[in-house]
């Protein structure tokens, strides 16, 4: 009798426990690269950047548009001469793990981004004097010198907050706290990153998915394989050859966006071993490499020209790029010349990559043209994480670098050309350079700002560490039952207001 009893509960429960769990809801996302530590500290990977989006909200965000937008401050007031900025907190916000988000905290995450050893966020923050609690809700942000670019700088992981409890533990990297719409649940290596959703978020309300769930899977065309067959939800960075596949299958929506990244041939000019190298030591063979390339003719092979070939840092949208410095037209007898005046007529070069279809493609093409001048490009492809930890160690003498791009100038130049840039992996410095970027930053005239990164642009230019090819644009593939995905030109996912369709 008892056991009848126990069937008959057990089958009247059994439809509402199938309810339930049809209800909760998993978006998963197809990631081309394993990302670096989930610290907004010491990261320095655009899939961090992908995935804190969703994991570490900031004191403030950009908009569709690239203005500055509220976040976890409310609003901010600058001071009349420039050199600080009071910022009043959104009240009600806690952390992962329950500890109140407020200006205490704020300190905490900007003293220990300047002072931690490793962290690379130091030279974005270096006009930074001091921070103040003025009230639990109110902080202020002190500058040495006026700094222009702050809040384009506190737009990104210089403005995560992450739980200064937490943050005090040894394996912070690998259990991040932060303040975001999703929280950290687990993580296993080269495969996946999984996060739930925080009830207790300020505007949880707005947030569709209880579960994010990112696949590492580097073969773009694979991802888009996995979206098309219902493996995944949604996947990032789809190749331009392949954006007629989305088109033609209506169960599949391609999503995109003009963007701010950059890919670029990065010469190691000063960081060990790898730097004595005849392109390391000598600007006038970096200057024959770029002659010995065609920036269109590998935006049209590799990409159906779908990306803007360029020879600069940031891109033509951005209003601060500079029109005074055209793309050098490719000249393989002017790049022999330039390589006899060096003492050479065959320069090996090590090329490292990602072992991407992208990266691949281009990686090939470059060698091809250059081997026409006296290049003997040898082609290193390795898996993404051994890259990433080889690039961040500026372990290699020539790199195709992705950098996804900032809404301003700053956090591009300064963190590649900057003598402490957190990006300058290849230990490039020139004293000439770092004044004109130092006076970008404290000039709050946007003509006179232009002027300046138009003289930064011909210094790099000249010293050539490193050699900008294209300019992608952002393409996501997601199923059709997706609503409310909008791709900025940052190219990350924000998740609010995407949703299960209805």
């Amino acid at each position: 009798m008892r056991l009848r009893r126990s069937l008959l509960l057990a089958f009247a429960f059994t439809p509402l426990l199938a309810f339930c769990s049809a209800q909760a809801t998993t978006l998963r996302v197809g990631i081309q690269d394993d990302p670096d530590a989930l610290d907004p500290a010491t990261s320095g990977t655009y899939t961090g950047r992908f995935v804190f989006a969703a994991l570490c909200d900031k004191l403030v965000d950009i908009g569709p548009d690239l203005s500055i937008v509220p976040q976890l401050a409310e609003r901010w007031t600058l001071a009349d001469d420039q050199k600080s900025v009071v910022f009043t907190l959104r009240k009600g916000v806690t952390f992962h793990d329950g500890a109140p988000f407020d200006a205490a905290a704020v300190k905490f995450n900007i003293e220990r981004m300047l002072s931690m050893k490793d962290s690379r966020r130091k030279g974005e923050l270096a006009p930074v004097s001091s921070v103040e609690v003025l009230a639990p809700d109110q902080v202020r942000i002190n500058l040495k010198e006026p700094f222009a670019p702050l809040l384009s700088v506190l737009s990104d992981r210089a403005g995560m907050m992450v739980s200064p409890a937490a943050a005090s533990k040894e394996d912070f990297a690998a259990h991040p706290v932060c303040a975001g719409p999703y929280q950290f649940v687990e993580r296993k290596s080269r495969d996946l990153i999984r996060l739930q959703k925080y009830p207790g978020y300020w505007n949880a309300k707005d947030f569709g998915y209880d579960e994010i769930v990112y696949s590492y899977i580097p073969d773009s065309t694979v991802r888009l394989a996995r979206v098309r067959a219902g493996d995944l939800e949604l996947a990032e960075r789809i190749a331009p050859t392949d954006l007629k596949t989305i088109r033609d299958d209506k169960n599949v929506k391609l999503h995109g966006a003009p963007g701010l990244a950059v890919s670029h041939l990065m010469v190691n000019v000063g960081a060990g071993e790898k730097a004595n190298s005849p392109l390391g030591k000598d600007a006038r063979l970096r200057h024959a490499f770029e002659l010995s390339i065609d920036r269109n003719v590998i935006n049209k092979v590799a990409f159906n020209g779908e990306y803007t070939a360029d020879n600069q840092m940031i891109p033509p949208s951005d209003p601060f790029y500079p029109k005074t410095h055209p793309i050098p037209t490719r000249d393989i007898a002017a790049a022999k010349k330039l390589m006899a005046e060096a003492g050479a007529t065959s320069v090996p070069v090590e090329l490292t990559f990602e072992n991407s279809l992208t990266d691949a493609r281009v990686a090939q093409i470059v060698q091809s043209m250059a081997k026409e001048a006296g290049f003997d490009v040898k082609l290193l492809p390795l898996e993404t994480t051994t890259a990433i930890q080889r690039y961040l160690a500026g372990n290699f003498e020539m790199y195709i670098g992705n950098w996804s791009g900032r809404g301003d100038p700053d956090p591009t130049l300064y963190a590649f050309f900057g003598c402490n840039g957190g990006q300058n992996v290849n230990k490039y410095c020139s004293q000439q350079l770092e004044d004109v970027l130092n006076a970008a930053r404290a000039e709050g005239d946007v003509a006179k700002r232009k002027q300046l990164y138009d003289k930064a642009t011909g210094i790099y230019l000249a010293d050539l560490p490193t050699i900008p090819i294209y300019h992608p644009n952002w393409y996501f593939a997601a199923r059709a039952n997706v609503d409310g995905i909008k791709v900025y030109p940052d190219g990350l996912l924000r998740l609010q207001g995407v949703k299960p369709a209805r």
